[in-house]
């Protein structure tokens, strides 16, 4: 099976839940908390494929102090963050 047919067999899967792809909440706070970050510092972070941005908004409610640029090679994929937020 190609990347291709991958990449749209995960798309599919996902395609009717508010996080397009694996991952959990748990699993995004977990991955902050690895990183020992300040939570309360102002920081720049680039949530790069961010799709509909769940775990973007996980680290917004998280990272209170910072400014978080979410990214996707999906147009539609980024409206859906925008109405959700």
């Amino acid at each position: 099976m190609d990347d291709e047919t991958l990449f749209t067999l995960m798309v599919e899967l996902h395609r009717d839940g508010m996080r397009q792809g694996p991952g959990s909440d748990e699993e995004t706070l977990r991955a902050l908390e690895l990183t020992r970050l300040d939570t309360s510092a102002t920081l720049q972070i680039a949530d790069v494929g961010c799709g509909t941005g769940a775990s973007t908004l996980v680290l917004a409610s998280k990272l209170r102090n910072s400014r978080i640029t979410a990214v996707d090679l999906f147009p539609e994929s980024l409206d859906i963050l925008e109405t959700v937020n």
